[in-house]
């Protein structure tokens, strides 16, 4: 049985060997006359860029190999003279010593030095199969090619090392998996002859984005963009020399890397996989962020629904837990329902690592100002911002009265926050604005993260998932998954209006309350097909829906 997955590649974007002309930039000066000072653009280092706060982080610590691990072949790594030393084994294939952390976005510096009959790399962004795989892929001639990787085979970018006679160091070739070069130093002679024989040459290594540059002591090698992996490990690679029986080395020292994650992946501020996961039955039409989008006149109707009718449907679909009563909610406008599409957003009391990730993600992503903010910025017409701020009040105001008037101006819908206010006279002041909340305090949101948009949250006894419809009204909230809001609605409607026929009816005194209240016998049945063609006009029921009442086919009465 073949149990290999197939991965399709993208093709290559741009392929540029890259050479500054000129002397590079050593500083920018900025004269400005402030309070009869002087202010000066900070210095720049030999890749003209701007000096930074150093935040360099060792790889290696000179003593141990902690951190780093062995794939794909059996070459030999030790420590020597604080240095990594590789050496060729017999028989061995590539092999690799790799970091046990991803990194996305950094910049990697180490010297390394070379046996002059051994050629060599350094893996970046590069990955560790976990079983076999197969990568069908545009090849450097345009010709759809196929080729198979095996499990614990690295793969992936590879900055080459190789000897000063081949002049190919610092160009990116991508190992086992398209395996053929990306961006070569061929053409450029300064760049191919930057890489020294029988010295420490040092390797410099930049990553953002689809842009990958390498310099070889302090010369500009190639410039390259391919978006084909955007994170991955770092390995130090000891290339197979097949049957020769020589020991041949490679060594490298002083490995450092600058990489706002630390080498961890990013937290998934908002993601669609989070609420496709939520929402498998839809089939309709979905938002920009994955979730159900569920007619207007769909929500429009939902809100004649009663909130036992909707808990009833959806409780009998097997959604035991949808339900929240009002007890210990404060409710704005107990009298006006809130209705919409859910968009849910956690929070949780403040961890500063985790929090300082979630806000470089967020940064990262484009998202502006504080993390409250950025469930705002989502909003769309018809939705309601559900919250789960552990009920914190004092402390744990989600909004005041600027951010309720943002929510309203985005989703002309009003809010359900497991959380407190502020600025409770403002935030009621705007007009179509609902809000069910756990109290105001005039304090403000401290010691709290975001820690996540668009996943499923708590709110009471109930789950939200991203989604839902929410019905909430003065005796509680219900959570509607997508595709049942249609059924909710549209049987709603059936049962009022067999509950209006019957209404009039006993008022008429045409029947008793034990008539109306059980099977209706056939007389009753007629009754009421009769009162439904005869009001079909006036009833404030959509006509479709009646005539699915009046169908034998479909009616359950």
């Amino acid at each position: 049985m073949n149990h290999s997955k197939i991965y399709c590649l993208t093709p290559l974007e741009i392929n540029i060997p890259y050479r500054k002309s000129g002397r590079f930039l050593t500083g920018l000066i900025a004269l400005l006359v402030v309070m009869a000072g002087f202010c000066f653009a900070g210095p720049q280092d030999a890749y003209g860029q701007e000096q930074e706060k150093d935040e360099w982080v060792s790889l290696f610590d000179g003593k141990t190999l902690n951190g780093w691990s062995v794939h794909s072949g059996f070459a030999k790594y030790h420590i020597e003279d604080g240095a990594i030393v590789g050496t060729t084994v017999k028989g061995s294939p590539n092999t690799f010593l790799c970091t046990d952390r991803e990194y996305g976005d950094f910049i990697l510096e180490f010297e390394v030095r070379l046996d002059p009959r051994l050629n060599s790399g350094v893996q970046i962004r590069s990955n560790i199969a976990e079983e076999e795989k197969v990568f069908v892929f545009g090849g450097a001639d345009g010709k759809l090619q196929r080729r198979k990787v095996p499990p614990d085979r690295v793969y992936g970018y590879q900055v080459e090392i190789a000897t000063e006679k081949r002049g190919s160091s610092g160009s990116i070739y991508d190992e086992a998996r398209r395996a053929f070069m990306l961006a070569g130093t061929t053409s450029d002679p300064a760049a191919g002859k930057a890489f020294k024989d029988g010295q420490w040459n040092k390797f410099r290594i930049e990553c953002k984005g689809d842009r990958i540059r390498t310099w070889i002591n302090d010369v500009p090698c190639v410039d390259l963009r391919d978006g084909m992996t955007s994170r991955g490990i770092i390995g130090l690679q000891v290339h197979g020399v097949g049957k020769d029986a020589t020991a041949y080395q490679v060594r490298w020292r002083n490995i450092r890397i600058q990489a706002e994650d630390q080498g961890v992946e990013p937290p998934v501020v908002s993601g669609r996989e989070a609420v496709l996961r939520c929402t498998p039955a839809w089939t309709g039409k979905r938002m920009e962020d994955g979730r159900p989008y569920v007619p207007d006149d769909i929500l429009e109707r939902m809100k004649n629904v009663s909130v036992t009718m909707a808990w009833s449907i959806v409780r009998g679909a097997g959604y035991r837990n949808c339900y929240e009563n009002a007890a210990g909610w404060i409710i704005m406008y107990p009298d006006e329902a809130i209705v919409g599409r859910v968009l849910t957003t956690q929070y949780m009391p403040s961890h500063p690592d985790y929090n300082r990730a979630i806000m470089r993600q967020g940064h990262a992503e484009g998202r502006i100002g504080s993390s409250n903010s950025w469930p705002i910025d989502m909003l769309q017409k018809g939705d309601v911002y559900v919250a789960d701020c552990f009920g914190k009040v004092v402390d744990g105001t989600l909004i005041g009265d600027n951010l309720g008037n943002a929510i309203y101006a985005k989703s002309g819908n009003g809010v359900i926050f497991d959380a407190g206010v502020r600025d409770l006279e403002g935030i009621e002041a705007i007009k179509g604005f609902n809000a069910w909340h756990k109290g105001a305090d005039p304090s403000y949101l401290r010691e709290v993260m975001m820690t996540a948009i668009n996943v499923p949250i708590r709110i009471g006894r109930a789950i939200a998932c991203p989604g839902d419809v929410v019905l909430a009204k003065r005796e509680g909230i219900v959570f509607i998954p997508a595709y049942l809001a249609a059924k909710v609605v549209t049987e709603s409607e059936a049962i009022a209006l067999r509950d209006m026929f019957g209404h009039q009816r006993l008022k008429e005194g045409r029947y008793t309350p034990g008539q109306i209240d059980r099977k209706w016998t056939p007389v009753i049945q007629n009754d009421f097909r009769n009162w439904l063609k005869s009001n079909i006009d006036e009833l404030p029921v959509p006509r479709d829906v009646i005539e699915g009442v009046l169908d034998p086919k479909t009616r359950n009465w």
